[in-house]
């Protein structure tokens, strides 16, 4: 009986020791809250909701969590057998209505796969979550980047042609970008996606330094990661229409709801855009800057039992809009293909302008397919997740190649990409624990054909007709380990075996290479205070090689892989109670192999070569200041030095070889020396139900040498843009009035040895009107 009664008295004291890892959800009006803070009582263990307001912690049954967020009342829920929490929050009308002004919310990212405060994590890392995003009016990756210390994104030629710069590492035209494009953690095989319509988003952030560890090949200047808002287990929906000048019609449905409450839940989200253009060809009296874009997503998710959830999603876009519309000088006469090249003034607008007046009306198209499904099966303390992806990329340009009035020469081009992901990764669920891990694995398949023509008068020839493939296969790991309270070290190591192949239809000829490659990450950080973070990171990144369509005088066969070595030291601080925040960092980049683009002069050939040792030194800081309860102003600024160290020698296959030493301390082309944003933002209730968001950025572009020799006839002045946007919230309405590069501020987002220019959109107003129900 004695033992009895014993046994009966420990069974409390067994149960509360025995740990469980549960996870779960926090929302607020069927609207997941990001930031939240959950907490074990009495303990200093606890987590930070994600982006999508899921979180997991670690804790005995029977502990008890604290949930508290700014203007929401106190919540305290005990853990017990259910493996799965759903919070309600409600609001605090005292501590809203407090005269005392509250301090920045932390923004949620993933940068390091996994979710943490920007202010916790040691990189370089800006991040909207949704309300952010949508309170700043990003739509794309190019007015994001306008936010982003040395970050630049545009689009030039035709739809997918992006050019993305990112701490003076430019993009390789029609190939691979700097960075690894992430969307709900499926890496993008195709550049071509990068500038598409974003909407109804959880997250978008940019994390930078060569993240090749976590992120695989390409991501040698970063990543850019994009997160769609999850399936609710809520009915929720919303319609959005717009209207702007250029005759810009916006229309937008989401819907999000439970099919079997708690099991299976949808999310539907498709926008449709027409935009009829504000640049006009004076030659043909039209409207070349068009676009139309119809975007359809779909979201199912499955909670099949506590420990094993899947998601499946699919989207298509379908993109027209205008393409080849270069300007021109007009102040040359003669009609002569090359001497008007040469006549060209240079890009600056002050002293001269191009217009665009072509006989050839350029039009571009592009469809894309996308689907990927994610496996998640957790255990007590480990996940395991396998995500497939296919993606599929249809790209189609016609248009004017001489950029003159006369009928000449034109273009003709058809660009595909087919991709297929596979992803395996184990990662660590134990949210009390000094070590922290994930390992995996991954393969990939990229198909592309790429064919190119040019039409000279009525006769047409094949410039390159290829298909090129690329297969990689990869294991990773990445590890932190506290060596004190303060003190953290992490290491990742990813190893890539890649494998290219290029069949040359036009020419007979197959060529095949493989590369294997080791990309280490090493970091350091200190958590001084609770409020200063230092950290010291030192990471190699890759960017792949490949092959030529052909050999001519400027470029080889194939060109080499590229490699860079980064260092960089950085600090991330509050104060003032959270409403000063200051973020900053300098590093320097040690390039072997720069790949840089080029097109043979005699038959316009494409073609990509490398430069043999680069460097690149640069700065960054980040500021966000609470001056009072209605009013933030934001600043940030980041300056950058990349230059070429060592030419070396091209274009030897040929029989020409060229000296590239002549570049040598040359500043690395395509790369804006600085740039900066100054943000003004407010938040002004005027009742329970009525408030309204007013939104100004001021952004600059700097100094750009649009080629290596850096001549001054080829180099654009700095720039800069005005935008803003004011929202009006009733109850579930909203309406907001925005304008981008409110001055008409005339620019350049690329201009040519050759003289053409590719203008920015002038001067666009509108409003859109939200209804949610």
């Amino acid at each position: 009986m004695k033992k009895l009664l014993f046994i009966l008295m420990l069974m409390p004291i067994v149960i509360l020791a025995q740990e469980k890892t549960v996870s779960g959800t926090v929302n607020f009006n069927g609207e997941p809250l990001p930031g939240v803070n959950i907490v074990e009582k009495g303990t200093t263990n606890g987590v930070t909701t994600d982006f999508n307001g899921n979180f997991e912690i670690t804790s005995a049954i029977g502990a008890v969590l604290e949930i508290s967020y700014i203007g929401f009342k106190k919540q305290e829920v005990t853990i017990g057998e259910n493996a799965s929490i759903n919070i309600v929050m409600e609001e605090d009308a005292q501590q809203l209505d407090n005269v005392v002004v509250q301090g920045f919310a932390g923004v949620m990212g993933k940068s390091r796969k996994r979710t943490a405060s920007i202010q916790t994590t040691p990189e370089s890392v800006t991040a909207f979550n949704s309300d952010g995003i949508e309170k700043a009016g990003i739509n794309n990756v190019a007015n994001f980047a306008n936010l982003v210390p040395n970050l630049k994104l545009s689009e030039s030629q035709a739809i997918g042609v992006n050019s993305l710069v990112i701490r003076g590492i430019p993009q390789i035209r029609n190939s691979d970008a700097p960075v690894a494009f992430v969307i709900d953690g499926v890496t993008i095989a195709d550049p071509s996606l990068l500038n598409q319509e974003l909407f109804d988003l959880a997250l978008i952030e940019v994390v930078k330094g060569p993240q090749g560890a976590l992120y695989g090949k390409n991501a040698i200047g970063g990543a850019i990661n994009i997160y769609s808002k999850e399936p609710t287990n809520t009915m929720q929906n919303k319609v959005t229409l717009g209207y702007g000048n250029g005759n810009a019609i916006t229309g937008g449905l989401v819907s999000s709801g439970a099919v079997k409450k708690d099991k299976i839940f949808y999310r539907l989200s498709t926008q449709y855009k027409n935009f009829d253009g504000l640049l006009t060809n004076e030659f043909l009296d039209k409207k070349v800057d068009f676009r139309k874009e119809f975007t359809l997503r779909g979201q199912m998710m499955f909670k099949l039992s506590s420990q094993f959830k899947a998601s499946v999603t699919a989207q298509y876009i379908d993109s027209k809009g205008g393409a080849t519309y270069y300007s021109t000088n007009p102040s040359s006469a003669d009609n002569d293909f090359f001497a008007v090249g040469l006549d060209y003034l240079n890009p600056n607008p002050d002293k001269g302008d191009n217009v665009i007046s072509q006989d050839t009306f350029g039009d571009s198209e592009m469809q894309n397919f996308y689907t990927n499904l994610n496996l998640e099966y957790s255990l007590e303390n480990v996940k395991l997740q396998s995500i497939t992806s296919y993606n599929n990329v249809k790209r189609k340009t016609v248009g004017d190649l001489d950029f003159i009035e006369v009928f000449w020469l034109d273009q003709g081009e058809t660009n595909d990409t087919k991709s297929f992901n596979q992803e395996l990764r184990l990662t660590n669920r134990r949210t009390d624990t000094k070590f922290d891990w994930s390992l995996g694995g991954f393969y990939q398949n990229i198909e592309r054909p790429f064919f190119q023509s040019d039409y000279f008068l009525s006769d047409e020839w094949a410039v390159t007709d290829y298909v090129a493939t690329f297969k990689t296969l990869a294991v990773f790991g990445f590890f932190d380990y506290k060596l004190t309270d303060k003190l953290t070290a992490s290491a990742g190591l990813r190893f890539d075996s890649d494998r290219f192949d290029l069949d040359d239809l036009l020419n007979g000829q197959t060529n095949e290479k493989k590369e294997n490659v080791l990309q280490p990450k090493v970091s350091l950080s200190y958590q001084s205070t609770e409020n200063v973070l230092l950290y010291a990171n030192y990471g190699r990144g890759y960017r792949a090689g490949g092959f030529n369509p052909k050999v001519t005088p400027l470029f080889n066969r194939d060109f080499k892989g590229e490699f860079s070595d980064n260092y960089e030291v950085g600090f991330k601080t509050s104060s003032w109670n959270n409403r000063f925040i200051l973020n900053g960092s300098v590093f320097f980049s040690d390039f072997t192999n720069r790949q840089q683009f080029a097109i043979t002069g005699d038959d316009f050939t494409p073609g990509n070569f490398n430069y043999d040792k680069s460097t690149i030194v640069g700065f960054e800081f980040d500021t966000k200041t609470r001056v009072s309860k209605y009013l933030d102003i934001l600043f940030n600024y980041g300056f950058v030095k990349s230059k070429i160290t060592e030419g070396g020698f091209t274009g030897g296959e040929s029989g020409t070889e060229r000296d590239l030493n002549q570049f040598n301390d040359k500043n690395t082309s395509l790369v804006p020396q600085n740039n900066f944003n100054l943000g003004l933002a407010s938040n002004i209730p005027f009742n329970e139900k009525t408030t309204l968001d007013l939104s100004v950025n001021y952004n600059g572009t700097g100094k750009i040498y649009w080629e290596d020799s850096n001549s001054a006839d080829y180099t654009s002045d700095a720039y800069q843009l005005l935008d803003a946007q004011a929202t009006v919230s009733i109850n579930k309405i909203k309406l907001s009035l925005w304008a981008r590069n409110i001055l008409d501020k005339k620019y350049y987002l690329e201009y040519s040895e050759s003289g053409f220019g590719w203008l920015g959109t002038p001067a666009t107003v509108g409003t859109t009107f939200t209804f949610s129900f």
